[in-house]
């Protein structure tokens, strides 16, 4: 028996088993947390690593949301030598510097029983979560409350790194969620003090560009304790990788042209890669011809992919097209096309035109295309669109424009490839 018949004998397992191992070689629900499956982001792992050797140094991965941010940071707080068990905040509109120190301290206490013996050892007590003038720290049913300053976080942090054999290390996700700025701020000074005092602690703050901002505005030396990462869509090779690398992994053969097709469809959103290679390989699963990867299951993969898509992208998309005029659609795919995240009313329309000339609707002249481009910028259209008065678009949401793109496919519909450069392979 070949290599590649011994692979595809998991094809003929119980579906039970071929999820099992699906879910080991794709993560389309949850962020990643090994190095093995992190695909297209080497350099930037590399280099986060080797910052945070550096005493007092901590990291901040900020870039467009669903780029991957969280994986990164979850493989890097993972894969750092003396980090057994990261800690992971995920931070919300409500959040604030005290919730997110609330938060790191009921985690390790609830995981670390050095620190529970040595607060049951000395009698403290955590209160108001704060160390009092003798040093005891005070407590209340075992819970903390919030710290009444920056540098009584500071001494928490200090209390529980001492209490630890190995250095913390915390991830503080969806950092620009917190919706009161101060709170940023406040959060930032606390870093800062961090390692000003040398405290045995490393923090990977993710989110989104304007973080960087209200980092780097909260003082004026934060650039000093800040490695900082923009990251971007991922590059056409690790698309390649996540598809080619899964279907090895599960016995399935794949065309190069379906890669490249997923590729382009994602858009350079990880999500979408695993997401869309996830509903494909179930389909080769249940058609049992041997693990090979048909342009009908294709398609029928595609449907799947668009059914099942969020709601949170979905419905601005169904916002947008779904109007008394058929032709929001095809403006909208317009906009998708090409490469360019921001993109010129006279380049779109160019796309238009282009598509529309297969389409069996009217074709809109450029007065009726402008007038339908603005609509795509208001709340009755989902606001799916933002534009100047320069005659510039982009997506509001720029995973959206991964959505549109699968469902131009999904209607038969080929944009022009999302990077110049892969115009050669097609």
């Amino acid at each position: 028996m070949s290599d590649l018949e011994g692979l595809r004998a998991v094809l003929t397992q119980p579906e039970n088993d071929f999820g099992k191992l699906m879910s080991r070689v794709l993560s389309p629900a949850r962020p990643l947390q090994s190095v093995e499956f992190l695909r297209g982001r080497a350099e930037q792992l590399n280099a986060i690593k080797r910052s945070l050797l550096q005493p007092g140094r901590h990291a901040l991965i900020h870039g467009l949301r669903g780029v991957g941010k969280s994986s990164l940071a979850q493989t890097c707080a993972y894969s750092l030598a003396d980090s057994e068990d990261a800690v992971l905040i995920a931070c919300d509109g409500q959040s604030t510097f005290s919730s997110i120190i609330r938060e790191v301290f009921d985690q390790v206490n609830g995981r670390s029983p050095t620190l529970e013996k040595r607060i049951t050892e000395k009698g403290l007590s955590f209160g108001r979560f704060g160390i009092s003038a003798d040093g005891r720290v005070t407590t209340e049913e075992g819970r903390s409350s919030s710290p009444n300053s920056i540098n009584e976080a500071v001494r928490l942090i200090r209390f529980i790194t001492e209490s630890l054999e190995r250095d913390l290390v915390v991830v503080v996700d969806e950092f620009d969620l917190i919706e009161n700025r101060n709170e940023q701020i406040l959060f930032t000074n606390f870093l800062k003090q961090v390692s000003d005092q040398h405290v045995k602690a490393r923090f990977i703050v993710c989110g989104i560009g304007e973080s960087v901002e209200v980092l780097m505005d909260a003082h004026g030396s934060a650039d000093r304790y800040f490695h900082t990462v923009g990251l971007k869509q991922l590059p056409w090779e690790a698309r390649y990788e996540i598809v080619e690398n899964a279907a090895s992994a599960l016995g399935i053969e794949i065309d190069e042209n379906t890669v490249i097709r997923i590729a382009r469809i994602s858009d350079g959103f990880p999500h979408y890669v695993h997401f869309i290679s996830e509903k494909l390989f179930w389909r080769v699963f249940e058609a049992r011809n041997g693990g090979v990867v048909t342009p009908e299951l294709f398609e029928k993969a595609m449907n799947d992919a668009a059914e099942a898509m969020d709601m949170k992208l979905r419905k601005p998309y169904e916002d947008a097209t779904q109007k008394y005029q058929n032709d929001y659609e095809t403006v909208l795919w317009a906009a998708a096309d090409g490469h360019e995240l921001r993109r010129r009313s006279s380049d779109i329309f160019s796309s238009y035109e282009r598509i529309a000339t297969a389409r069996p609707q009217e074709r809109l002249d450029r007065a009726k295309f402008n007038q339908r481009i603005n609509a795509l910028k208001r709340d009755s259209h989902g606001s799916i669109l933002t534009g100047t008065r320069a005659g510039w678009y982009e997506f509001s949401e720029t995973m959206i424009r991964g959505y549109v793109r699968l469902r131009a496919e999904q209607n038969g519909v080929d944009l022009e490839v999302d990077h110049p450069a892969v115009a050669k392979i097609l």
